[in-house]
């Protein structure tokens, strides 16, 4: 048996199957440790990918490299565009999944990874040494521009120890334990210690780590009931169908499609008298009693919040969405509660649609320690231990994606170090997981972290149509995405920028028909000739319904290649479309960047800085910014602050 390994992940959730994925394929000897083998990538609470910039993130995984794209494909049951109605910085992908079959998926990809084994038992501590001091920082820069900074880690991690014994030896570790860490679940005024329902929480890591310095805090999250589909009167409840469109998926891979049959979703609303319920019963609620004192997200909140908080309301949205291809299990999107189950009952019998409810099992809360982010470097390392990296909940963020993303990037990070080269660290304006990862290691979290569009000042330059054009050049660099992957990057790029410069060139003529169809499309008839690429910026036309009028177009659209044609077009359109806002967004994006090369050197003395404000010296040495860019986005430290540093480094 081998006992020796250069990356060991602990933890087989979203961030632990995409760390050692990541970590084995390029080249790293991996060791994944989880609790349970059959409960691989478990969706532990709604049953979906992706969303509002978290179908982004997504995205972003796939074009580096990545498995969650694949696995969401290959395993949806329905799948939607969302936010098709406002501009395509915001466009999102989600799908519904199969949990059964995600988990399967990923086990299939697991097991078929050379370099990575699988053992299953809990990690009970870490093995660490104090005598090498040898932790390496990355800077915001390009992959092949990266510079390392020596600091003074007191500790360097060795391993690991499990509770039936095992020791196991790695240079490289990286901690994805969701919530697993002291979690203690809460029904009602009944709580029962577990990172999951019927699963154990895992303890000494989080006071282990403790000891040796580590801030922990801890936070709270929450799922709903599941229910039997069999009791649902769905003649009460509006269907939700996905888009009939089977080009739209997560993977760039053409080879990657959705095999399995779709299902709708549906829509059912909470009454006043579901409301009484739940108000009467608030007694019992545990974030109302006293019994959770930790902090919950603020954009997934229970039912319980939701009447409080929105007391004039009367009815909230609930979504009835399906667990599976087969399955009557049924999970209530927006009726997350910790309330007594027989008081999650009643309340959600007086919904119509759900008079003869039968559950499953009752919805409950869950607390659970996390690190609190400002620990870590931006691979995701922490300052404390060299070699140590955290990703996912542990974190403070909320979400699989999220979690994922985390998981990929430490995974990179530390099969690179294993290697003696260089960590791999995202731009703000290169993906919305530097976003996410900045805003961890800057800025911290006071709340579980979760993405939005809104985090991004550069989202323009985020959209999920063009994440292959950003990633997958990176991610073939540093050898995780494969050959036919960049290839299709490629090819899909070649077709794109064809289809725009025959825009460019094709003259369209004022003919009466062409003016009669633009008058029907509700747009101004042409008074001379005008070039194509004019004619596609105006708003009400699009490069489909213009192919209804030009058959050259048409026929060049027609050439485009079967099963990627729409998302070609569309992002051909897009640049087309956007091109004035793209440009200048990329302008202050590389003005921004310049921030980003100007590196603070380790150690740097900010207390002793009184040009600074007392806020700026206190955050600045609590959280050691690599670069001025950092230091720019902490909060408290002002534009005058940073002036003062520029002056005083010279620039």
């Amino acid at each position: 048996m081998k006992f020796n390994y250069d990356v060991i992940v602990i933890g087989a959730g979203h961030a632990g199957c995409e760390a050692a994925v990541a970590a084995a394929k390029l080249g790293a000897s991996t060791l994944l440790i989880t609790k349970d083998m059959n409960r691989i990538a478990q969706m532990s609470c709604n049953p979906a990918v992706g969303g509002i910039a978290k179908g982004q993130i997504v995205r972003e995984i796939d074009a580096l490299g990545g498995q969650m794209g694949i696995v969401a494909d290959t395993t949806a049951i329905q799948f939607r565009m969302l936010n098709r109605s406002k501009g395509p910085a915001v466009w999102s992908p989600r799908v519904q999944s199969d949990r059964a079959k995600y988990i399967d998926k990923w086990r299939e990809i697991l097991d078929s990874t050379p370099n990575l084994h699988i053992f299953q038992d809990t990690v009970a501590s870490l093995i660490i040494d104090d005598e090498k001091p040898t932790l390496t920082e990355g800077v915001l820069a390009e992959p092949s521009e990266q510079a390392p900074e020596q600091g003074s880690a007191p500790y360097q991690v060795e391993g690991v120890i499990t509770a039936l014994g095992f020791e196991f030896k790695a240079k490289q570790v990286i901690l994805t334990a969701g919530t697993f860490l002291n979690g203690l679940m809460h029904f009602g005024r009944t709580q029962i210690e577990g990172g999951r329902i019927a699963e154990d929480s895992s303890k000494g890591l989080s006071d282990q780590l403790r000891q040796i310095g580590f801030e922990v805090g801890r936070m709270k999250t929450g799922t709903p009931a599941r229910i039997d589909g069999r009791t649902i009167d769905f003649s009460l409840a509006q269907r939700q169908d996905g888009d009939d469109t089977p080009e739209y998926k997560f993977s760039y891979l053409p080879s990657v499609h959705r095999p399995l049959r779709q299902r709708p979703c549906w829509i059912v609303h909470t009454s006043p008298e579901v409301h009484k319920i739940l108000s009467d019963n608030l007694a019992d609620s545990p974030l109302y009693n006293g019994q959770i004192q930790s902090i919950g997200p603020r954009y997934c909140p229970s039912i319980e919040t939701k009447i409080v908080t929105f007391s004039d309301k009367e009815s909230h949205q609930l979504f009835l969405e399906p667990e599976g291809e087969t399955t009557e299990e049924y999970y209530i999107n927006g009726f997350s509660s910790s309330l007594p189950w027989r008081v999650q009952v009643d309340a959600l019998s007086q919904i119509p649609a759900l008079r003869d409810v039968q559950f499953y099992r009752p919805g409950y809360a869950i607390e659970y320690d996390y690190f609190i982010p400002t620990q870590l470097t931006h691979d995701l390392q922490t300052k404390l231990v060299s070699g140590l990296y955290f990703a996912g909940q542990v974190n403070g963020t909320t979400g699989y994606e999220e979690a994922a993303a985390q998981g990929l990037m430490a995974g990179i990070n530390a099969a690179l170090r294993s290697k003696g080269e260089l960590p791999l660290i995202l731009h703000r304006d290169q993906a919305y997981i530097g976003v996410l990862i900045d805003d961890l290691v800057t800025k911290g979290v006071d709340e579980p972290y979760r993405m939005f569009t809104s985090r991004a000042e550069y989202r323009i330059l985020l959209r999920q149509d063009d994440a292959d054009m950003r990633l997958t050049p990176i991610g073939y660099e540093i050898g995780l995405a494969d050959s036919d992957r960049y290839e299709a990057m490629i090819s899909k790029r070649e077709q794109r920028d064809a289809l725009i410069e025959f825009a460019k060139s094709y003259l369209v003529k004022a003919t009466p028909e062409i003016n009669e169809s633009l008058e029907e499309m509700g747009t101004t008839p042409l008074s001379a000739s005008m070039r194509l690429i004019e004619l596609v910026k105006r708003p009400q036309l699009s490069l489909e319904n213009l192919a209804l009028l030009l058959p050259k177009l048409a026929k060049k659209i027609e050439a485009i290649e079967e099963g990627r044609r729409k998302e070609i077009v569309e992002a051909a359109e897009i640049l087309i479309k956007y091109e004035g806002y793209i440009s200048r967004e990329r302008e202050l994006a590389e003005k921004q960047m310049r921030l980003e090369y100007v590196r603070i050197p380790s150690g740097y003395d900010f207390d002793s800085i009184q040009a600074l404000s007392t806020e700026a010296r206190q955050k600045l040495t609590r959280i050691r910014p690599a670069t001025i860019g950092q230091a720019s986005r902490i909060p408290g430290v002002s534009p005058a602050d940073i002036n003062v540093l520029l002056l005083l480094l010279g620039r």
